[in-house]
């Protein structure tokens, strides 16, 4: 116990380098002190898990770019896959192709869709032109869309007499809509039942073992705030709602199951992330340490880098010089300017030579910053007057 006790001490000191992990190894320390018979994990709540990073691809040759998005009607063609090569990091969203895109009645397609087959493929086909690129699988961490193949296991386990579902405390499913009312009647994955969390790793694993998807896109995740009672959909502190105008629905649960659950919903992410890192390098975006849609404005970019050293960066399809600038004087390695629409898109920039910043940009007078690259391209941003510009010094 003594040993243990001066472990978790030591991994709290070594994670006290910056206010994520200061929030992480304070829940280390708690466990250490509780480490006696009468904390002892009965399975109710999740063990903390501290994920190793992720180590995504990044280059500074040309502009860092990610896409995130997806043909809803058939897949991809050649020419759409030859452009998403161009990009850094790619992500397919859930609603790829016609069995799993949004219909007018907002019903979705069965399992024998099997959308992560159609994702991985595309994926596979894009890897085969950049080898380099990391390619990312959208896998909601609360909702479990019917069209995933994951969701015919989830349906096997039920019938199987395994509850898999979430349920609330009145014992009913939770069917509720996305976030957009795109989808509905979506059920629910129930963190707290072992065999789900299986289901969830095993999904995980096989998408990774294709060698064609690195990382996932873990949408409505505990760390986006998305848990039972979080102020996330306008929820009171036992509930879980979603959906809008009148297709909102709120759902409620006792204050045990909801610490349980919320507990385990993090474990899901976090897991996930410290598996992915060890193995292909991926990230879980949306998780401890891999952020998206972060406004293209310098101070957002500054602030979201502070905790997480995977950023996509919002506006990135047709950018403005002003978000070029913002974008090149406060990225740090590991933040991308993202495009996300359901076509990859392409704008000159995308093909000039930009090579290695010098460094930080250089605060030359009062929050006016300066940053060159090994191109000669130049990048000022007045944080005063909150705009800038780029002289580009590589062309294509």
């Amino acid at each position: 116990l003594k040993l243990q006790f001066l472990y978790l001490i030591g991994c709290w000191q070594l994670c006290a380098r910056d206010t994520h992990h200061r929030i992480m190894s304070a829940r280390l320390a708690m466990l250490a002190l509780c480490a006696g018979a009468a904390c002892a994990d009965d399975g109710r709540l999740a063990p903390v898990v501290i994920p190793a990073r992720p180590s995504p691809y990044f280059s500074w040759e040309r502009l860092p770019m990610a896409f995130h998005g997806a043909n809803q009607t058939g897949e991809y063609s050649a020419e759409a896959v030859a452009l998403m090569a161009k990009y850094q990091m790619v992500t397919i969203e859930k609603w790829y192709t016609a069995c799993a895109a949004m219909r007018p009645d907002r019903s979705q397609g069965g399992p024998a869709c099997a959308v992560e087959a159609k994702v991985e493929k595309v994926l596979g086909e894009v890897g085969a032109l950049n080898p380099n690129t990391t390619r990312v699988l959208y896998l909601n961490s609360l909702f479990n869309f019917a069209f995933y193949e994951l969701n015919g296991r989830m349906l096997e386990a039920e019938a199987a007499g395994k509850e898999s579902f979430l349920r609330d405390r009145h014992g009913e499913v939770v069917y509720l809509c996305n976030d957009g009312n795109g989808y509905c009647n979506i059920t629910t994955f129930d963190w707290t039942k072992p065999h789900v969390r299986d289901l969830w790793m095993e999904a995980v694993s096989n998408a990774t073992a294709t060698g064609n998807v690195e990382g996932i896109f873990a949408d409505h995740s505990a760390q986006e705030q998305y848990n039972i009672g979080t102020p996330t959909q306008g929820q009171t502190p036992l509930e879980m709602c979603n959906g809008r105008g009148a297709l909102k629905k709120c759902y409620e649960f006792t204050a045990d199951f909801k610490e349980s659950f919320n507990s385990w919903h993090t474990w899901s992410t976090n897991k996930s992330q410290d598996v992915l890192a060890k193995t292909t390098g991926g990230p879980v975006i949306c998780g401890s340490y891999a952020m998206w849609n972060v406004r293209c404005d310098f101070d957002a970019i500054r602030e979201a880098q502070k905790t997480h050293n995977v950023v996509e960066v919002k506006d990135g399809c047709a950018p403005s010089p002003k978000c070029l600038a913002a974008y090149l004087t406060a990225a740090e390695e590991g933040t991308y300017l993202s495009c996300f629409m359901d076509a990859p898109q392409h704008f000159p920039e995308m093909d000039y030579t930009l090579g290695a910043p010098d460094g930080p940009a250089e605060e030359r007078a009062a929050g006016v910053y300066r940053r060159r690259f090994a191109s000669g391209t130049v990048a000022w941003w007045d944080n005063n007057k909150k705009t800038g510009n780029v002289t580009w010094g590589g062309r294509a």
